[in-house]
């Protein structure tokens, strides 16, 4: 999976190593060296994986030496021989003397210490690798070096490298976009979809930091191909489930934590929609069973399990429409806010023929709900500005009964071809719009409003 948003690349060290070598070495020793460094993890500079065809052999070592952390020096009798090496040599020393850090690694390859003194007395001073000892443990000492435990970016490459991503190397910008975006994850600002914890709330160890930058990527890649895709409550679970399965990390986190899960895609609950998420949605709604019995709820003493799993519950858990569908559209509300559409676009989806594939019960309690709720013409303001007649019947003359003219049903029409140009629904306008009426959603938005309007009575009367 190739890494996706803004990569800026820079001047900086790209290669964590570049390996000086004599050709005489590849087969036995070079070669599966760099893929056992490769296989670790790490970006190697090697001829044959960093060439291509046309590429300036001069002009492109000298980038690799230039660009590298660290340089693998293959010291061997062959080595002593060739022109390239030595010079590919010097272009290290160079950097050594500039920077003041050590950065040559030298691997000695069948040669003595009085054979290397002869050739470089500083080089035969610097503690050297040998290949006796075989390459796998030849690689896991380089390895130790060129990676230490306290690099929170190296942690996190790795991480990602699990999940098979094609990686931008440390230097680039956009590790630091992905640092930055961690403090959104950690307290998200506005809806996004499929938000869940990072690894680490305590984040003083290096590894730990790493985790939590690796996370931050994974989700950030998700949660774009989510929106794009529009994952959200009103998407055929099987879409859902494919999506899930489509992304390795997400599959992963979800199986850890359910109840984030289904917070944002709570058709999973639906028993013949779970899948392989079925025993822990079990486990949570058990859970929720035994506490509501344990502590019942004072504003809700009826309910037999939270309002977050009712569609998992035989009865509902006992819930009023309302706080279903309050709990469906909008998630725990806040930071967990689920809500990625307008309410109205809920509403005519759950008019239209696109959301026939919930089972009927659950799909009639949502429209009960959705209705009860009666929040879209909050969002007429948005659409049209209060100059439709739509508009205007949804403040006045609350008490008596709408009569659906023709004008009426023009405004309902547009806003329906709205959302359904949006959501992409092929369910004609006006079966759209005839569904509405029939359901009474403008009925349910008078009910709403004439009990505001008894209360705020109430409070000014002091009986509330």
């Amino acid at each position: 999976m190739a890494v996706r948003g803004n990569s800026r690349q820079s001047d900086a060290m790209k290669h964590d190593v570049f390996i000086c070598h004599a050709s005489e070495d590849k087969d036995g020793l070079v070669r599966p060296l760099a893929e056992a460094l490769r296989d670790a993890n790490l970006d190697v500079w090697y001829d044959e994986f960093s060439l291509q065809v046309g590429d300036s052999l001069s002009e492109a070592i000298d980038r690799g030496l230039g660009e590298s952390r660290f340089g693998i020096v293959v010291i061997s009798q062959a080595f002593f021989q060739k022109r390239w090496t030595k010079r590919e040599l010097r272009g290290f020393v160079a950097r050594e003397m500039d920077v003041d850090d050590k950065i040559i690694l030298p691997v000695w390859h069948d040669v003595s210490y009085g054979e290397v003194v002869n050739f470089s007395p500083p080089l035969a001073d610097i503690r050297a690798a040998m290949s006796s000892q075989g390459v796998e443990a030849l690689a896991r000492e380089l390895v130790r070096k060129i990676r230490p435990e306290g690099s929170p970016l190296l942690v996190a490459r790795d991480e990602l490298s699990r999940f098979g991503w094609e990686l931008p190397p440390l230097s680039d910008e956009w590790w630091l976009d992905i640092v930055e975006m961690q403090e959104w994850i950690e307290s998200p600002r506005w809806r996004r979809p499929l938000v869940f914890p990072l690894p680490h709330k305590n984040v003083a160890s290096a590894r730990r930091r790493g985790l939590n930058i690796a996370w931050t990527a994974l989700q950030n890649d998700w949660q774009l191909d989510a929106e794009r895709q529009q994952i959200c409550q009103i998407t055929h679970p099987e879409r859902v489930a494919k999506f899930l399965q489509e992304q390795p990390a997400l599959f992963e986190i979800s199986q850890s934590h359910p109840d984030r899960l289904v917070n944002y895609v709570p058709q999973l609950l639906i028993p013949e929609f779970s899948g392989e998420f079925a025993g822990a949605f079990d486990d949570l709604l058990a859970a929720s069973v035994g506490q509501k019995r344990a502590e019942p709820d004072s504003k809700r003493p009826y309910a037999l399990c939270s309002r977050s799993l009712a569609l998992r519950h035989p009865t509902f858990g006992d819930h009023r429409p309302a706080d279903i569908a309050d709990r469906w559209t909008r998630g725990q509300g806040y930071e967990l806010s689920a809500r990625i559409l307008d309410e109205l676009d809920y509403v005519f989806w759950l008019c239209a023929d696109e959301s026939a594939w919930l089972p009927n019960g659950v799909r009639d309690i949502l429209v009960a709900g959705a209705r009860e709720l009666a929040r879209w013409p909050d969002e007429l303001s948005h659409r049209d500005r209060w100059k439709s007649q739509l508009s205007k019947a949804s403040i006045a003359k609350r008490r008596t009964p709408l009569k659906w003219t023709r004008t009426l049903r023009a405004d309902l029409a547009n806003l329906a071809e709205e959302s359904a140009r949006k959501l992409t629904l092929k369910t004609p306008v006006a079966r759209i719009v005839d569904a509405f009426i029939r359901h009474d959603f403008m009925g349910g938005s008078d009910e709403r409003l004439n009990e505001v309007d008894r209360r705020i009575k109430a409070r000014r009367a002091g009986t509330a």
